[in-house]
């Protein structure tokens, strides 16, 4: 007898210990759900404006609401007369106090847990976010929102027989006096529904493993036949458990060349953090099937999930109105200004790069959040790139999203796979981009030099300035590219990032700080 069983054959999964009723009950809710949604998005100022009284009303007699008379809004134009655009340091010398225990400051009521970040607003030092009992309440019926917005597409009433395996860090909660410094996605797996934990992966031994190349294959040895359905993290590490799953299935013995021989009702990627389009092909070709759904997200700390993937092929993803965070948008060219125009979600104009604002449960008001956005078609957002993030060398201001549409373009031109990718410069008296990429195997470029011409083109069509400057390498030299070994974008992520799940690969490298990518770079 072969000792190597054929994995493609039938066997039964360890399924959830829900009953089927329960999955058609749930696609009844989701259809629910999804109605409530889209009448929130047609009444859009409504919406929004009655989110925004029931936050100021709220925030009425702390300090900051006395002193900004919150009591005295109306409606948004008597709330944009009193509360100016602020950013991380005009609202955190009331978040040390509320950590040193005050109430009544920003929100009347205590706020235990903190997000933990770095921002552009404090030169790189911590910020400490708050995150209100209230806005975690928020956040767990968006979260609902986005997963059963995909059921009710679908058409899915047996998603709850199988169970959703998440990959996201340990439960840190760093007691500081009377409160926890966190992340927002730790906070918010202690806080799943008890009715949802019966159904979730992994086991609590795994999930707060710190090293994450042991919890990647501890959860590929113990989950092989677990109905695995749903899959939650960010976009970037997905590829990676793929791998590890393989490898330990043809370690057991089983001829698994795809992900779905092992988890064949896998169909939905619950992502984020970064855009998905990079990841795709790698994805596709790792999991074995091209019907799954990857359910892309915009979220921060400050607010929870702004927006989602609705599955209807238009790019952006929806907006979510009705969800605890008030919305302005500021045009790129002013975010600097004292007194910028602010424009709210219902007069967004289409294509316009904005710098997003935000006011949410937790006591941050017209809150600049140093993202940029725009939005390409109504109701729906793109994350362009971050204000501090921008590769620049003579004042171009190339985003990660323009990066990402150049790489692109140069793959269609020289057809290639990419696993991962980002971008940085040699900085000189004239400087040039150079692209750090890691390709699949056997999937490189069969000409390097074009490209690397490909990707320069890509960044001309992008990028009007970098177009300007590269004519005649008047002050930008034509782009390079630099070849990662394989395992080097994973390997050099663990690096910058401590193994953390969590962590995005960079679009943009910081051109004084490339030198730690060059040891993953594969020799000439």
């Amino acid at each position: 007898m072969d000792a190597v069983m054929d994995f493609a054959e039938t066997r039964r999964l360890v399924g959830s210990p829900f009953p089927g009723a329960v999955g058609k009950a749930m696609l009844l809710a989701a259809d629910v759900r999804t109605r409530r949604w889209d009448s929130a998005l047609t009444r859009l100022r409504a919406e929004q404006e009655k989110t925004l009284l029931a936050i100021t009303r709220h925030a009425a007699r702390t300090a900051l609401g006395t002193r900004l008379d919150f009591a005295g809004i109306r409606g948004y134009e008597s709330y944009r007369v009193r509360v100016p655009v602020g950013d991380y340091d005009s609202f955190s010398p009331y978040i040390e106090r509320m950590r040193q225990g005050e109430k009544n400051l920003l929100v009347p009521e205590f706020v235990r847990y903190y997000g933990n970040s770095s921002g552009s607003s404090t030169q790189g030092k911590p910020k400490f976010l708050p995150i209100s009992e209230r806005q975690i309440a928020d956040q767990r019926q968006s979260g609902a929102d986005a997963l059963m917005r995909t059921l009710a597409w679908l058409r899915d009433d047996t998603f709850v027989r199988g169970f959703t395996l998440g990959l996201f860090p340990p439960t840190t909660m760093k007691a500081e006096g009377p409160v926890f410094v966190t992340s927002n996605p730790a906070l918010m797996v202690t806080r799943l529904p008890l009715v949802a934990r019966p159904a979730y992966l992994p086991d609590e031994e795994i999930k707060q493993l710190g090293d994450y190349d042991e919890k990647l294959t501890r959860i590929a040895k113990k989950y092989l036949d677990h109905d695995v359905r749903a899959l939650a993290g960010t976009t970037c590490w997905f590829g990676a458990l793929f791998e590890r799953v393989l490898e330990e299935a043809r370690k057991a013995g089983r001829r698994a060349t795809t992900v779905a021989e092992i988890w064949p009702n896998l169909k939905i990627l619950m992502g984020g953090g970064v855009s998905a389009t990079p990841y795709l092909p790698v994805l596709r070709t790792l999991l074995g099937r091209p019907d799954f759904l990857l359910v892309d997200s915009y979220n921060a700390t400050e607010g929870g999930l702004y927006a989602v993937t609705d599955h209807r092929e238009e790019p952006g993803m929806l907006m979510l109105p009705h969800r605890g965070t008030f919305f302005e948008f500021v045009p790129l060219a002013e975010h600097e200004k004292p007194n910028p125009t602010r424009v709210p979600l219902w007069e967004v104009e289409l294509d316009v790069p904005y710098a997003i604002v935000v006011t949410t449960l937790s006591g941050l008001y017209s809150y600049k959040l140093g993202d940029i956005v725009r939005f390409p078609r109504k109701n729906r957002i793109e994350f362009v790139g971050r204000l501090s993030g921008c590769l620049s060398v003579t004042q171009e201001l190339t985003t990660h999203v323009e990066v990402e549409r150049a790489v692109a373009y140069a793959v269609e031109q020289v057809p290639c796979t990419t696993l991962d990718f980002g971008a940085s410069a040699d900085v000189g008296a004239k400087s040039r981009y150079v692209l750090f990429v890691e390709f699949a195997p056997g999937k490189a470029p069969s000409d390097m030099t074009a490209f690397a011409r490909a990707f320069d083109e890509g960044l001309c069509r992008e990028n009007r300035v970098y177009r300007e400057h590269r004519k005649d390498d008047v002050a930008i030299m034509p782009a390079g590219v630099r070849k990662l070994r394989q395992g080097g974008a994973q390997s050099y992520l663990s690096l910058i990032t401590r193994g953390n799940v969590q962590g995005k690969f960079p679009r943009i490298i910081d051109p004084l700080r490339k030198d730690r990518i060059d040891e993953f770079v594969e020799p000439q």
